[in-house]
């Protein structure tokens, strides 16, 4: 008997959502080492490791890092090919995990391919250090589907549930939020309740596992770790509302929240104009719809404190649900057109998401070139870059390049910043004019002005003085700021030793001298003051 549509979606689906999250993470295969890579990687390099470099307890997470490292050495194709696997099982998982909740073989793939076509992603599959994001997803959704499997005998203890449980945590502690979403889910799909032994054995447990985990972290770390609650309530409330939005009209970052009212405003139209459609067509609003919004609230908590796109992967499972409901509810035509557009302007969104990744690689590859090449002049001991790329276009550069010239088989010379700016473009230029006027030298010292525009993928990142003060000294430099986003940057030589300085300008670094030594580079020297 021949296989009908109805019969081949349910056993496709998942494998149908795991392939178009492979195929939209493609680009990522070329990307370079970025930004905290190679901190990650060197640490390593040296053997396991089961706490980041900076201060997050992620055993397995580094333990993939070894794996890799150990196996492939510095190839970083493969490490993005691990990255892809991991984002194409979770849209497999978000299938299989919708399907078990509603049984509802093609709205859970339709859920499944929004999920992995959500331009969110790219930071995850273009960025090695954003692993954690996707392992832990994986092990997450798999104790979601291990639990509501074991609740069709509960039987015992939930054994896989736990161990896939502790498998996220210890990729990372995000997955806090997993007995949570299961204890809600459970008061949804069993309104009239389950036995209190079911309810100690499949929900108490997993509280208790998740307190235990804390405990063997704060032993691991010596403390409470890296936090991140430096932020206020309003705050926090401002990012939760932002990845919200982005859920839906998933503009770059640092475009969205530059004009925040105007995104939250256009997503809050879009999801008023679909439920006031279905309310016209006469049909009714899934109650899927609330258990999402719920679920999409639960998952997305602990990522509030701080505002990445690496952290909408996980809770743009629930939002996907909450899009593929609202569509199915639609009356007529108006299904396929909602879809349509939505589809057309995510792969628009995506393809800036990935353009604008692209310009990061670039710009990072470029200044470990340039540095690996200043690192080998005799005796140099330190390089200081006047203004060092902390992002380009909104991809992360800025990190441990000490431990990139190390693993690149170059001198591990310090390399220090005296300033972070976030760059527009690869080969944007921040200098306050020409260079005959923006930088001023001497043997021993120099003066970099720059003027950096506050804008869209532009800004000056830090460090920054306190409130009401306008110079700054730092170990490096010291930085004068002035009016319309100037900034002069003062850095002094060193009496013993060797120390290169340069300056990022038209996309490569370009020095400006030896301290105790002549001057080189491409810039023409100006002793004036």
């Amino acid at each position: 008997m021949p296989t009908t549509r109805e019969h081949w979606w349910p056993r496709r689906a998942p494998l149908v959502a795991a392939l178009v999250a492979a195929v939209v993470a493609l680009p990522g295969l070329r990307f370079p080492f970025l930004s905290d890579d190679w901190a990650q990687i060197e640490t390593v390099a040296t053997g396991l490791a089961y706490t980041t470099p900076y201060g997050d307890f992620r055993p397995l997470y580094m333990a993939t890092l070894w794996l890799e490292y150990t196996l492939f050495g510095l190839t970083p194709f493969l490490f993005h090919l691990t990255n892809i696997l991991l984002i194409a099982a979770t849209g497999a998982l978000v299938v299989i995990l919708v399907r078990r909740y509603t049984g509802d073989a093609r709205l859970a793939g339709l859920a499944g391919v929004l999920y992995a076509l959500h331009p969110y992603h790219v930071e995850n599959t273009a960025w090695i250090s954003a692993r954690s994001d996707t392992l832990y997803a994986v092990f997450y959704l798999g104790a979601a589907v291990a639990h509501d499997r074991w609740l069709t005998r509960a039987r015992g203890l939930p054994i896989i549930t736990m161990l896939l449980f502790q498998a996220a945590l210890l990729s990372k502690e995000t997955a806090l939020t997993l007995p949570a979403l299961l204890t809600l889910v459970g008061l949804l799909r069993y309104p009239r309740g389950l036995t209190l032994r079911t309810w100690m054995r499949s929900y108490l447990i997993l509280w208790t596992q998740l307190g235990l985990h804390f405990c063997l972290r704060f032993w691991a770390l010596g403390g409470a770790g890296r936090t991140l609650t430096h932020d206020s309530v309003w705050t926090w409330a401002k990012n939760g509302l932002a990845y919200a939005a982005a859920a839906l009209v998933p503009a770059p970052l640092e475009v969205l929240t530059a004009s925040a009212a105007l995104w939250g405003t256009v997503a809050t139209a879009i999801v008023s104009l679909m439920i006031l459609l279905i309310f016209l067509g006469a049909r009714r609003i899934s109650p899927l719809v609330v258990g999402a919004s719920l679920a999409f609230v639960v998952l997305v908590g602990p990522s509030v404190v701080g505002l990445q796109e690496r952290y909408l992967l996980l809770p743009s499972a629930a939002s996907a649900l909450i899009l593929a409901s609202l569509i199915r509810s639609l009356p007529g035509r108006l299904k396929a057109i909602f879809l349509t557009v939505l589809i057309v302007f995510w792969l628009l969104m995506l393809q800036i998401h990935w353009s604008n990744w692209h310009q990061a690689a670039e710009a990072s590859d470029r200044l470990v070139e340039d540095l690996s090449e200043l690192s080998r002049r005799p005796g140099t001991e330190e390089i200081v870059v006047a203004n060092m790329p902390f992002q380009i276009r909104g991809g992360s550069v800025a990190g441990d390049f000490r431990a990139a010239l190390f693993l690149r088989g170059e001198r591990p010379v310090e390399v220090r910043a005296a300033c972070y700016i976030s760059y527009p473009a690869k080969d944007s230029d921040v200098l306050d004019g020409p260079p005959e006027r923006s930088i001023h030298r001497t043997q021993t010292s120099a003066e970099v002005r720059i003027r950096v525009p506050h804008e869209p993928y532009s800004r000056f990142i830090g460090p920054t003085p306190l409130p009401g003060e306008l110079n700054l000294q730092t170990p490096v430099a010291q930085l004068r700021f002035d009016e319309g986003g100037r900034v002069r940057i003062q850095i002094d030589g060193v009496p013993v030793g060797q120390k290169i300085v340069a300056v990022w300008s038209g996309g490569r670094l370009q020095p400006l001298f030896f301290t105790a030594n002549s001057y080189f580079g491409s810039i023409a020297p100006n002793t004036g003051q």
